[in-house]
């Protein structure tokens, strides 16, 4: 089948960190030239609104279970038997995660975790949040100046996701590291040493989730490991792998991308002064400025997990077949000049909440969406509130090279 529009040869580097770093210019030219794209990393890679939409609820014709990685496939990387080992088991904890399960394995996860993250238990958790977020920025304000990455936004979506999983305090910094570090066993190897530094945080992990749900087998506690556990006794069909992964991905739902949300939230802000002053002046906008922070900068701008074809099937005049691996660009999605007027502007009057895609569609909604949006919301009202005259120090941020979906700092300066 002929490709439409575009260069045969032209295949960006979708892994690099100089993508990463300022992705719209390549992302924006894949969907008005090649929006359903064979990239040079052997995965199909969509960027319109439409088809990415299409994709994320249709879960019989792209199933999220057994779905592979292209041909960057780190896990078929493996240097030695130890390696190959480790990476086996790492594999076969991925696929019990239940966002890499399809119905009914997936319903039947979800539904045993769901309630930690219903509305109901967000609410009755604002007392404990605006603390942390008290807490947080009279330290922030005591030196005048403070990072909103590392000294504020790195740490509340991080102490609540481990308050409710469970994650003992004098454990979080290790297990925030060794799952951050773990994570690089999902992107292209780079090198021999962050590839073994991945191994050793995933056999971290793995042997501290095991002791810890043994530790709350014999001493229940008020958080989601002994009510999951609690499930799994009362034959709700949890088994141990499942509930590691569970946690493992609950954490990484409700902490990290949070983070991100905050930080890179709240510069946008700052970086429009008058809808900075906006918000500062009539508090009732929040909610519409998240709306326009989720839409204008995605945490993972690029792609969401992958999908994996169960059929050949027709997108956008290219064929898709059976087995191949797709991935979707949910930031490339939320920037659709068919869905969205004037698309890279950043206008928080904007009316779009229905159209975004940051938090996915269909049965994979991100379970995390309502914690996420409230933490966000209590901080940025925090936030403006406390420092209505609040300045960025840092104008041009960097990304962070180990984690391009962040920025490594954002200075900013108390009046």
């Amino acid at each position: 089948m002929q490709t439409a529009g575009i260069a045969p040869h032209w295949q960006p580097d979708l892994h690099s960190y100089a993508h990463e770093s300022a992705p719209v210019p390549t992302l924006n030219r894949l969907r008005t030239e090649d929006p359903v794209h064979w990239s040079r990393h052997g995965y199909w890679y969509l960027t319109r609104h439409a088809d990415v939409a299409a994709v994320l609820k249709d879960a019989a014709t792209f199933s999220s279970a057994g779905a592979g990685w292209g041909d960057t496939n780190p896990l078929a990387k493996s240097g030695g038997a130890e390696g190959a080992s480790t990476e086996q088991k790492i594999s076969k904890s991925i696929a019990q995660s239940f966002n890499q399960m399809d119905a009914p394995d997936h319903t039947r996860v979800r539904r045993l975790v769901q309630a930690a993250f219903s509305r109901r238990s967000v609410e009755d958790r604002r007392d404990r949040i605006a603390a942390v977020i008290d807490t947080l920025l009279s330290e922030a304000a005591a030196k005048g100046s403070f990072d909103l990455v590392t000294e504020f936004a790195f740490h509340l979506p991080i102490i609540v996701a481990s308050e409710i999983i469970g994650i003992p305090i004098d454990d979080r910094d290790q297990f925030r590291i060794s799952l951050a570090n773990a994570e690089m066993l999902m992107a292209p190897r780079k090198d021999d040493e962050s590839w073994q530094a991945a191994l050793a945080a995933g056999r971290w992990i793995g042997n501290y989730l095991r002791d810890l749900i043994a530790q709350r087998r014999a001493e229940p506690r008020a958080d989601l490991i002994s009510d999951l556990i609690a499930a799994e006794e009362q034959d709700m069909k949890l088994n141990d792998a499942e509930l590691r992964s569970a946690i493992s991905t609950i954490y990484t739902a409700a902490g990290t991308t949070t983070e991100r949300m905050i930080s890179s939230g709240i510069f946008l802000l700052l970086s429009h002064p008058e809808q900075w002053r906006m918000l500062a002046e009539d508090r009732t906008r929040i909610p519409g400025a998240l709306d326009e922070i989720l839409r204008f900068h995605h945490p993972t701008q690029s792609t969401s997990t992958n999908r994996r074809c169960v059929r050949d099937v027709e997108l956008g005049g290219r064929t898709l077949r059976a087995g191949d691996t797709v991935r979707v660009g949910l930031g490339a999605a939320n920037r659709d000049p068919a869905v969205f007027n004037d698309p890279d502007s950043f206008d928080i009057t904007r009316r779009s909440a229905s159209s975004i895609l940051s938090f996915g569609q269909g049965p994979h909604f991100c379970i995390g969406a309502s914690l996420a949006r409230f933490e966000a919301q209590l901080a940025i009202e925090a936030v403006v509130g406390r420092f209505p005259d609040l300045r960025l120090v840092t104008t041009a941020p960097e990304k962070d090279p180990a984690r391009p979906d962040r920025y490594r700092e954002i200075i900013v300066a108390v009046p």
